[in-house]
């Protein structure tokens, strides 16, 4: 049994990732009995604190080593507020933060396209987790690709870019000193065009209240 805090919920082609931290720290990603995300329409929300029962999934493949099979879950409580969700994850828990550039996430095992998108590669470094949290020095601008949201992080030359998937709406600039939560999808190959890969997304942010 483990108490574990929801941070995460994105959007999957038919079915939700929700992502969690347990009270130890640990970066999970809340998977049901059968090894399945959970349901599109699932009512789990973020700031949401469940007591869990849950076993460890045998057969994650680097770096989504945080898949854990949820056997039960009861809610035991829920934060008012996100402002006092970050403070506990800040203050209490024992978390890696990474602060800067976007160069900087996933230890710097990212590599980066022409447009300006992150991913790992089957070639390259593997990092040891798919999921962290980043602080960027500079606003993140919303821009519409074909049709999907991204957030651009502007450099000397060019820019990075980072594909939205959470459900919250999206904003149009998000603050630079905002915590922002990002992970790696799972591995793809673009229909054989490419080797494996898993892409960078932005998952979440948090925006604090400074009324």
């Amino acid at each position: 049994m483990m108490d574990v805090i929801i941070v995460s919920k994105t959007h999957m082609s038919k079915a939700t990732c929700v992502g969690g931290i347990f009270a130890n720290g640990r970066l999970v990603r809340l998977l049901d009995c059968n090894g399945h995300n959970q349901d599109k329409d699932t009512d789990i929300e973020i700031g949401d604190v469940f007591t869990i029962e849950y076993r460890e999934r045998a057969d994650n493949k680097p770096p989504h080593v945080e898949d854990i099979l949820v056997q039960s879950m009861k809610l035991k409580f829920k934060f008012k507020t996100i402002d006092k969700m970050v403070s506990y994850l800040r203050e209490k828990l024992n978390i890696t933060i990474w602060e800067g550039s976007p160069n900087l996430l996933f230890d710097e095992t990212l590599q980066w396209t022409d447009n300006g998108s992150g991913y790992i590669s089957q070639d390259g470094v593997i990092p040891t987790h798919s999921v962290g949290f980043w602080i960027p020095d500079r606003d993140l601008s919303k821009n519409i690709f074909y049709g999907k949201v991204r957030y651009n992080y502007p450099q000397l030359t060019g820019w990075r870019s980072l594909p939205y998937v959470g459900f919250e709406d999206p904003i149009d600039v998000i603050p630079s000193g905002t915590l922002i939560r990002v992970s790696l999808a799972r591995w793809w190959d673009r229909n054989g065009e490419t080797e494996d890969r898993c892409s960078l997304q932005l998952s979440n942010w948090y925006i604090l209240n400074q009324g």
